[in-house]
């Protein structure tokens, strides 16, 4: 998920050319003068021939542009919504697996409680409306309210989620005696549908401001945005560790635990203490916060949306950002199927997590730091290649974990460093398909592209998790989780669960090794190639492309990710289940387990055994 999902430049005509065609496409919005026009006379005036008179008489010469100062006071409101993002989305994101669906609505697998689907699935199904953030970008972007474009959106989304947030306080515990995941879940995702109005008015103002930034430091707000957001999340996990890590944050059936402590919050006090966090955030955005200078005066009627929209839609650019933006959070960073179900038979504290959590944060920050100050002027195809090679590379610790290599493979420590030292890298490639996005978004349309591609993005996040749960019937992962420790350590039923863990992540780590090579093609090099990609191809049938993979992706992630949450659906093997009306027990199989040989790896064949 991008702020989520993640430079090259030189100095020539085209280079110059494309800081004209941001003017233009200012002008243009003034004078009426198509974005298709100005496109078109552009790559003319590339090739060596003369414009036209309809665009030299709105094209205002580079010297002769005024570009307005950046409001300080708005910034500093728009990080304090980021803040509360981090906080919102650090709370979900950090525990919503352990301790929230493993341990509080646990123990995993038993009968009436959560499912390693569920778990698999529920930041998904909690984070739902991040996937329709192009709707909102619509709305957004023509309709104002309170008198304001932007700011009053920000603070009615804000507003409602918090209020949300005491409802679900007075709820949960019910819940979870009830054993309720998927109505905690839905509470959850109503939450969010609140607060998604104001991330959605913030990307947009963070679109404006990056565009008033100069060109060697473009994107210095957009990163620092996202060091704040990630940087909040340091104090969710000081709940975590102080609040969640208590006899009843823990499962009975793994005992006892010397990390765990003898205190301990009530789960509904957990959600008051977030919205305490959160106050004081957002006394400082409504008194800060304001909107960026206008660039256009009226709104934009729905027609001009969708025919802006339309326009850049069947661009090369917007095509390989939608298949970027899917593929390399989809396939690329495919989740290893088996990943909860290593997570339940290490069974980490809540203290150990928070603390993994933390320094994964604080390395998170360093590597958005690192790729401002180092990376964000180099070349980005090849700052994705590396640093996707080296997330790649998670998977070797999942198999020490698997094995208990050393004896410490299966320690709740290892498992909160092994699961986190990786956020260095994803810090770097954090932000990489974000920065296209101030190059290619007309002027006034921002929220919507923003979002557009964002959507995107986050539908290949769902589609992830959708394919993780896929995998878990294709490798035989269901019921391992509450039989592992039954079994004896040495027996062949213990190794023959190792064997399948152990196939699973190798054809995760392959996977996302040949899918980062094969997909980063899409990836501008940097900001020059993201606009002269803007003025290529122009095809209605790119267009139809564009519109119906992305939309594709979406209902398809969206309605397999409902039926992994849903009780009744769960069983069904598209969702993870081992197929409805199975019996539990089933008859003795041979699997051919193979994991292609890199680097020496075997392969293995194992046999599914009756649980």
């Amino acid at each position: 998920m991008s702020l989520a999902g993640r430079l090259g430049s030189s100095v020539g005509l085209s280079h110059v050319a494309s800081e004209v065609k941001e003017s233009l496409l200012c002008s243009a919005a003034r004078s009426g003068v198509s974005p298709q026009h100005i496109t078109s006379e552009l790559t003319s005036s590339v090739q060596g021939q003369e414009p036209s008179n309809d665009v030299a008489s709105v094209a205002p010469s580079v010297d002769a542009a005024v570009v307005p100062l950046i409001n300080q006071r708005a910034v500093w409101g728009l990080y304090c919504s980021w803040a509360m993002v981090g906080i919102m989305y650090g709370f979900v994101a950090n525990y919503i697996n352990i301790p929230i669906c493993q341990y509080i609505f646990g123990p995993l697998g038993a009968p009436g409680r959560a499912t390693v689907a569920q778990c698999n699935i529920a930041p998904t199904i909690t984070c739902i409306p991040w996937n329709f953030q192009v709707f909102y970008g619509l709305l957004l972007d023509r309709v104002g309210l309170f008198g304001t474009r932007r700011k009053g959106w920000v603070i009615f989304g804000w507003t409602m989620a918090l209020l949300f947030l005491i409802v679900i306080s007075a709820l949960v515990d019910d819940l979870v005696e009830q054993g309720a995941l998927f109505t905690y879940m839905f509470l959850l995702m109503i939450m969010c549908f609140f607060y998604i109005f104001a991330t959605v008015g913030c990307d947009g103002m963070t679109i404006e401001f990056g565009k008033m930034e100069p060109p060697e430091s473009r994107g210095y707000i957009l990163t620092t945005g996202q060091m704040v957001r990630f940087g909040s999340t340091i104090m969710v996990n000081l709940v975590g560790i102080f609040g969640m890590n208590g006899k009843n944050y823990y499962p009975k059936v793994h005992g006892p635990n010397s990390t765990i402590f003898a205190f301990e919050l009530s789960f509904s006090a957990i959600h008051l203490v977030l919205l305490a966090m959160c106050l004081p955030l957002y006394v400082a955005m409504v008194y800060f916060l304001e909107d960026p200078p206008k660039e256009i005066e009226e709104h934009h009627s729905l027609k001009t949306v969708f025919e802006t929209l339309w326009t850049v839609m069947k661009t090369k650019v917007m095509f390989c950002l939608i298949m970027f933006g899917i593929m390399s959070t989809a396939i690329c960073s495919l989740l290893n199927p088996g990943m909860n179900v290593i997570a339940n038979i290490v069974a980490p504290s809540t203290f150990q997590v928070s603390v993994g959590t933390f320094i994964g944060n604080m390395l998170f920050l360093v590597g958005v730091w690192i790729f401002r100050t180092y990376c964000m002027n180099k070349n980005w195809r090849i700052t994705f290649i590396w640093t996707a090679m080296l997330l790649a590379t998670n998977g070797t610790f999942q198999l020490i974990m698997i094995s208990n290599t050393w004896g410490f493979g299966q320690t709740g420590w290892f498992y909160a460093f092994g699961s986190n030292i990786l956020l260095l890298v994803q810090g770097v490639q954090q932000v990489l398909s974000s920065l296209a996005v101030i190059e290619v978004s007309p002027p006034g349309f921002e929220a919507s592209v923003y979002e557009f591609l964002t959507s995107m993005g986050n539908s290949g996040i769902a589609l992830n998790t959708n394919l993780q749960n896929i995998f878990l019937p294709i490798f035989h992962l269901n019921g391992i989780a509450p039989n592992y420790h039954k079994v004896d350590p040495t027996g062949p039923e213990h190794q023959h669960y190792n064997n399948l863990l152990n196939a699973a992540t190798y054809f995760t780590i392959a996977v996302n090794g040949l899918a980062a090579l094969t997909f980063c093609w899409f990836l501008p090099t940097g900001k020059q190639q993201c606009r002269e990609w803007l003025t290529k191809w122009h095809h209605t049938g790119i267009g139809i492309w564009n519109l119906s993979f992305g939309g594709g992706v979406l209902f398809f992630s969206l309605t397999v990710s409902v039926l992994s949450a849903l009780p009744a659906t769960s069983c069904l093997q598209i969702a993870g289940g081992a197929g409805c009306g199975a019996s539990t027990t089933t008859t003795t199989t041979i699997v051919n387990a193979t994991t292609f040989v890199l680097g020496g790896i075997p392969t293995m064949y194992a046999t599914v055994i009756p649980v």
